[in-house]
């Protein structure tokens, strides 16, 4: 047992051989140390700890949990630097919303599968190269959420409402002069933000922020844009991005056609008495032909309401589409005859509430119609008030 006292330090390495010393000095010089990457470009919050330049943020930063200079240079959407939000809740934010959107959202703006899968596939496809096409997914992803989130229904349409404003920004600029290479991206924008003003949130007077002076939503009107578009893309419509919806609304306004004129369906009978009222009480022989016109495309997409798997937005879309150019005139002035015919419409969106982005508009659209009609057309609409089970104030 060693005679040394507790107190005493251990001096042992001094018995050491004095060759064995030099030995140890001499590899502890030899350990390398560990080296760095010299940088004049790197991170200005960790210039001093050599930054190592990586993207979107230096590993140095990420460590330490600063913010990294990179981080803004190299943010998918450097315009939300402007909206005062932080950077690291975007990024997460953004993941959730597309997330969603691709397992969640596109399942609801359609009933049928080759549709479905055109949202879930080339939308976001073309999302991930064009960035108002992804604001706007992700801004039609937080209204979905904020439908049925009460906990952050405020946060979900805040986003919703910053996400789109910035889009459209965007998108008009490169509507003023449409080149045909943006087609595609600007007709998914259009069709995308009818969707966003069918599900955006109401203002305090029950109206959305669509509504603005018009008698009726701005929404009926926005497909006016999309016209200009399918006409630059034309023959290549069927071939690229957009084959699908198109194919999907040939086949469906084929299946319409092929039935039966004569079959019956829910609204044959309402919309024959409705066209003869027409026949009856206008003289313009052109807004007749009008008017006419749009009673035949509503009784051609009315017969899918006598199959439930056949109903679809593509009808309603389809329908605005073809009595864009003069009808949709008429409603916006509007004509005692117009709204009424418009009434019977509401009906075809009633079948449609089963989607989150639809409900309440049937009712909300057929009581603006019954203020707008005088006591004469208000009698008019008494069927499809009846079939929207609205109940008017006398």
């Amino acid at each position: 047992m060693s005679d040394r006292s507790p107190s005493q330090p251990d001096n042992s390495s001094a018995s050491l051989p004095e060759a064995c010393l030099t030995d140890r000095r001499k590899r502890q010089k030899s350990i390398p140390r560990r080296s760095h990457l010299k940088t004049r470009t790197g991170c200005k919050t960790c210039k001093k700890r050599k930054c190592d330049e990586q993207r979107p943020s230096c590993r140095n930063c990420l460590k330490r949990g600063t913010d990294c200079d990179f981080l803004a240079e190299s943010s998918v959407y450097p315009n939300y630097l402007n909206e005062d939000v932080s950077a690291s809740v975007l990024n997460m934010l953004d993941l959730q919303l597309m997330h969603h959107f691709s397992t969640s959202t596109y399942a609801t703006l359609s009933c049928h599968p080759s549709i479905r899968n055109f949202w879930k596939g080339p939308v976001v496809q073309m999302a991930c190269r064009c960035d108002y096409v992804m604001r706007t997914v992700l801004a039609i992803s937080a209204l979905h959420l904020a439908n049925y989130s009460r906990d952050r229904k405020e946060m979900y349409t805040s986003t919703a409402l910053t996400y789109h404003r910035i889009a459209a920004r965007e998108a008009m600029n490169l509507m003023s002069n449409i080149k045909k290479e943006d087609a595609n991206n600007l007709f998914v924008f259009s069709v995308l933000t009818i969707f966003f003003a069918l599900g955006g949130p109401e203002g305090p007077s029950g109206d959305t922020f669509f509504f603005e002076d018009s008698s009726f939503p701005e929404w009926l009107f926005l497909l006016r844009g999309t016209k200009s578009l399918l006409e630059l893309l034309g023959p290549d419509l069927m071939q690229g991005a957009l084959s699908p919806l198109f194919a999907q609304a040939q086949r469906l306004r084929r299946w319409s056609k092929d039935m039966d004129r004569e079959a019956e369906t829910p609204m044959k009978g309402p919309l024959d008495e409705l066209e003869i009222l027409v026949r009856n009480t206008v003289n313009d022989e052109k807004a007749r032909r009008i008017y006419e016109y749009a009673i035949n495309e509503l009784r051609i997409i009315s017969k899918s309401l006598s199959d439930a798997s056949q109903i679809d937005i593509t009808h309603a879309f389809t329908w605005i589409y073809l009595v864009l150019d003069e009808f949709l005139p008429l409603l916006k002035v509007p004509t005692q005859e117009s709204v009424a015919i418009f009434s019977f419409f509401c009906v075809f969106l009633k079948r449609l509430e089963i989607h989150w982005w639809m409900q309440g508009w049937s009712e909300r659209l057929i009581l603006k119609a019954h203020k707008l009609l005088d006591e004469e057309h208000k009698l008019w609409i008494s069927w499809p008030a009846e079939e929207i089970g609205c109940v008017f104030e006398t």
